[in-house]
């Protein structure tokens, strides 16, 4: 069964989780990709934007204004209380996927965790090709998910399957992120190997697509340094990156 984000309890315990990856390197790796310290970069999508952190992230470094939009009145909810700001609007997805923009409107697009929690390709293809739309000519949209190589690696901060066991794809794995003072969060996700993700891109019309899988750097010795051996060495998160 699928984890349901539209639980208020869901949203909440998912708030507890402390980006610690992300935070670290994820989210540069993903803005750089994206292409938010562009000249031209002013208006940006988060599609999929859950509790607002990355929005909330997106501000601190750069001079843009988010759309944050979510299918979750749940997610939204947090987000509007925790993460009111002014460049921030946050709006809820339709149930066609769609958002509420013009078409050819944004300069760059990002989403976060979206793909891997949706079990079929045609639910994907949707997104995709509304992301498409409502972008600019030669606007980016990068795309940070869980690297499917990495089922089974024993990171210290969140494990996705077990090691030894191969998914099929589309099939359910269970992914379990560390929360401080707490149990583990659960999470039922699906496994997308990573040519899924770069078709589903060239099929809705976007063109040179690409993907990175971003490591910490060897030499890192900042916050949480103890946390995250593994990570200097497998990547945890791919992030996929297209061109309108």
């Amino acid at each position: 069964m699928t984890t349901d984000w539209n639980l208020l309890g869901v949203a909440e315990s998912y708030e507890d989780y402390v980006p610690v990856r992300e935070r670290t390197f994820a989210w540069s790796a993903l803005f750089e990709q994206a292409g938010l310290g562009d000249r031209d970069c002013h208006r940006v999508l988060d599609y999929g934007a859950g509790t607002g952190r990355v929005a909330e992230q997106i501000l601190r470094s750069h001079d843009v204004s988010v759309i944050a939009a979510d299918r979750s009145p749940s997610m939204l909810k947090v987000a509007q209380h925790k993460r009111q700001d002014p460049r921030i609007s946050y709006q809820t997805i339709g149930p066609d996927q769609r958002v509420d923009l013009p078409d050819g409107e944004l300069d760059a697009a990002i989403s976060c965790f979206v793909f891997v929690c949706i079990p079929e390709t045609d639910t994907i293809q949707s997104i995709v090709e509304e992301v498409y739309r409502v972008l600019r000519p030669g606007a980016t949209y990068a795309m940070l998910e869980v690297n499917p190589d990495s089922v089974g690696v024993p990171f210290e901060l969140g494990q996705m399957g077990r090691m030894g066991r191969e998914y099929a794809v589309g099939e359910a794995i269970e992914m379990r992120l560390a929360r401080p003072d707490a149990e583990p969060m659960s999470i039922l996700d699906y496994h997308w190997p990573k040519e899924v993700h770069l078709d589903r891109l060239r099929k809705a019309g976007f063109r040179d697509v690409g993907l990175v899988d971003p490591t910490l750097p060897t030499e890192y010795d900042g916050p949480d340094a103890d946390r995250l051996q593994v990570e200097r060495t497998m990547a945890p998160y791919t992030i996929y990156v297209a061109r309108k």
